[in-house]
C-alpha cells in the first residue's frame, strides 16, 4: 500500500514537471520538444489532464496566424488535436483547415523527399473495389478534393471536419458529406447515419498512428461483416515523409504503425498489402464488429509507437507488399461478395477466408523485396468477368 502510494506520488510528481518543461519548450519556440514533454505528462497521468494547458498552446497557434506563419499553425493546431485525441473540440479542426488554405508556401522538402512511387493509381483501385463490390453504403473519413468520394456510383458518406472543402471533383448526388471530426462522428452521428452497414469503407483522414487506430476501431463497428475496409498510406516513400510534423509536400505521417498493431493484436484480420500508387494501400477483411481487443490495449499501444521515429528499411522497400493487379486481390473481392449474397456470418468468412490467407502469406514472401521494380510495370486491373 505504502509502496503504491509513493509510486503515484512520484508519476505526478513526475508528470508535472514534465508539463512544465512543456511550457518552457512552448515559450522557447521549441514546439517538438514541448510535444514530447506533454505527451509524457499525459502518459503519467498529469493530476487534472491537460485541458488547463491547452490555451498557451491555442494562444501560440493563434501567434502563428497573426504571424502570417500558416504552415507553423497547422503544426500547432495539429498539435492540439494530438493531445487531446477523441476530446478535440471541432473549432479546433475549422482552424486547422483555415491554416491549410492559408498556406500557399506548401511544406517544403527536397524532390527526393518528395518522391511517391507504386502501381496502381490508388483511386483507380477504389473505384475497381466499388465496381466488384456495389456496396450498399460507402464509408470515407478524410474528403479533402472529394476525388477518392467520386470513385463510387451508390449511396456514400464522406466525413470530414473542414466546413469549406476545395472539390476538385463532384462526388455526385448520392454522397452525403458530414462535416464533422470522424471521432466526434462516430460519437454522436453514425448509429443513425450508417444504415445500412457500409460494406466499403476508405480511410484517410488525420495522418497519425493513433487516429487512423481509431478510426480503425470505430469503422469496423458499423461494417458488415463481409465489409473491406481499406487504409491509405501505409507506405512512406522517405522517411522524412513519415514525420508525424509535416515538413515535405509528399505526406505520410506515422500511419505505418497500424499495420505491426493490427498484425500483433487482430491476428484473426485478414491484411492485404499493396503496391499502390502513391503510398500504398492495406485492405482489411474478417472483419468483427463485436470485437474489442483493439479498443482494449489502445493506450498502452499508443504509449508505445508514438515514440518510433522513423520506419524500418522493411517498410520503405514495401515488404509485404504485392502488386495491386495480382488475381488474389479480385479472390478477396469475390469472396466478400458472395458472403453478401449468402449473408455469412463472421464465423463462415473467417473459415472462407483461412486458405485465402495462406496464399497472401505465400505472394508476400515470394514477391518480398520486389516491390520497387514491380511498380514500373503497366498495371491493369483484372476483369471479374473473365476471372
Amino acid at each position: 500500500m505504502i509502496s503504491t502510494v509513493l509510486l503515484s506520488a512520484g508519476e505526478a510528481a513526475f508528470a508535472k514537471a514534465a508539463v512544465h518543461l512543456g511550457r518552457a519548450f512552448l515559450l522557447a519556440d521549441q514546439p517538438d520538444s514541448a510535444l514530447d514533454h506533454f505527451h509524457a505528462a499525459l502518459e503519467h497521468h498529469l493530476p487534472g489532464g491537460i485541458d488547463q494547458h491547452i490555451p498557451l498552446l491555442i494562444d501560440e497557434a493563434a501567434r502563428c496566424v497573426a504571424a502570417g506563419d500558416h504552415r507553423e499553425a497547422i503544426q500547432r493546431w495539429q498539435d492540439i488535436a494530438a493531445l487531446l485525441a477523441e476530446k478535440t473540440p471541432e473549432w479546433i479542426y475549422h482552424r486547422l483547415g483555415e491554416a491549410y488554405a492559408a498556406n500557399k508556401e506548401g511544406f517544403g522538402g527536397s524532390p527526393e523527399e518528395n518522391t511517391l512511387w507504386g502501381d496502381c493509381s490508388k483511386h483507380d483501385l477504389l473505384a475497381w473495389f466499388n465496381s466488384v463490390l456495389q456496396p450498399k453504403l460507402y464509408l470515407e473519413i478524410g474528403v479533402d478534393e472529394g476525388v477518392s468520394l467520386a470513385c463510387t456510383t451508390g449511396p456514400a458518406i464522406g466525413v470530414d471536419p473542414r466546413p469549406q472543402l476545395r472539390l476538385s471533383v463532384d462526388p455526385g448526388g448520392k454522397a452525403k458529406i458530414v462535416t464533422s471530426s470522424s471521432d466526434a462522428f462516430f460519437t454522436s452521428q453514425a448509429e443513425s447515419i450508417l444504415q445500412p452497414s457500409p460494406e466499403l469503407a476508405f480511410i484517410d483522414g488525420m495522418h497519425l498512428f493513433e487516429f487512423a487506430l481509431r478510426d480503425f476501431i470505430n469503422t469496423e463497428r458499423y461494417m458488415a461483416p463481409w465489409g473491406l475496409v481499406v487504409i491509405d498510406d501505409i507506405y512512406p516513400c522517405h522517411p522524412v515523409q513519415a514525420r508525424r510534423r509535416r515538413c515535405t509536400g509528399a505526406w505520410t505521417g506515422d500511419v505505418w504503425k497500424l499495420l505491426p498493431v493490427l498484425r500483433k493484436h487482430r491476428p484473426d484480420l485478414t491484411l492485404l498489402c499493396l503496391n499502390a500508387h502513391t503510398t500504398g494501400l492495406l485492405l482489411i477483411a474478417g472483419l468483427n464488429a463485436d470485437n474489442i481487443q483493439l479498443s482494449s490495449v489502445y493506450e498502452d499501444v499508443v504509449r508505445e509507437y508514438r515514440s518510433i521515429a522513423e520506419p524500418p528499411t522493411q517498410v520503405l522497400d514495401r515488404h509485404g507488399a504485392i502488386p495491386s493487379n495480382q488475381p488474389i486481390v479480385l479472390e478477396l473481392l469475390q469472396l466478400l461478395q458472395h458472403a453478401r449474397q449468402k449473408s455469412w456470418n463472421t464465423f463462415q468468412i473467417h473459415s472462407a477466408l483461412v486458405p485465402l490467407n495462406q496464399r497472401i502469406k505465400d505472394a508476400e514472401n515470394r514477391l518480398r523485396g520486389l516491390a520497387r521494380k514491380l511498380s514500373q510495370q503497366a498495371c491493369e486491373m483484372p476483369n471479374p468477368t473473365h476471372s
